[in-house]
């Protein structure tokens, strides 16, 4: 999927990806500096990497500083979906160790089969994510915006199914109080209120 990003965007990504991989223990990371040239592609790498390590975090550091005005929709949909191929893969990560406790890759069993399914589903789901994140960056970086608005349009409608199979697999293999405690409501909107923004 890096190969999609330009080289800027794609070393942006490792170094949030190390930044938010630290843990000092002393609570959240603050979001890395996101380079001016890099624009939405950086935030995009600041919301997903936010997310991987901690689901809470993808929203509250994943944007432009409030002062730079509201985002339209198609850079509304990039923050959006890349938050969520960032919570699916953190999810994914600790539902593998969960799964794999309950002894479900040691089996091909009905049961083991659907809970690898559903495991797998979120590493493709996630990747659709990036890809599509990264296709509005290239639209956007073009002044494509109406096409971009179109394909953010129908990008969302897929990123709303992924965010009810992500809150559904860690339902299943986590429990209801993880995801309580560690995986915030989605509140990708419904398409028709994204074009009212």
């Amino acid at each position: 999927m890096d190969a999609f990003w330009t080289a800027g965007e794609a070393a942006f990504r490792r170094a949030a990806r190390e930044h938010f991989g630290r843990k000092d223990g002393l609570g959240p990371p603050s979001a890395p500096e996101v380079p001016p040239e890099l624009g939405l592609g950086g935030w995009a790498a600041v919301a997903e990497e936010a997310s991987l390590r901690d689901p809470k975090f993808g929203r509250a550091m994943g944007r432009p500083p409030g002062g730079t005005g509201p985002l339209g929709p198609a850079a509304e949909a990039v923050l959006d979906c890349s938050r969520l191929a960032g919570t699916a893969a953190h999810v994914l990560a600790v539902g593998i160790r969960a799964a794999r406790d309950r002894g479900a890759f040691s089996s091909s069993l009905m049961g083991c089969r659907e809970v690898q399914e559903s495991l797998a589903a979120l590493v493709s789901g996630a990747e659709l994510m990036r890809l599509g994140a990264c296709r509005l960056c290239r639209l956007l970086d073009r002044s494509e915006g109406e096409r971009a608005d179109a394909e953010a349009f129908r990008l969302l409608a897929v990123a709303r199914a992924l965010a009810g199979e992500v809150r559904a697999v860690a339902l299943s293999l986590l429990g209801t109080a993880w995801v309580a405690e560690n995986l915030p409501e989605d509140d990708i909107p419904p398409s028709d209120e994204r074009t009212t923004r």
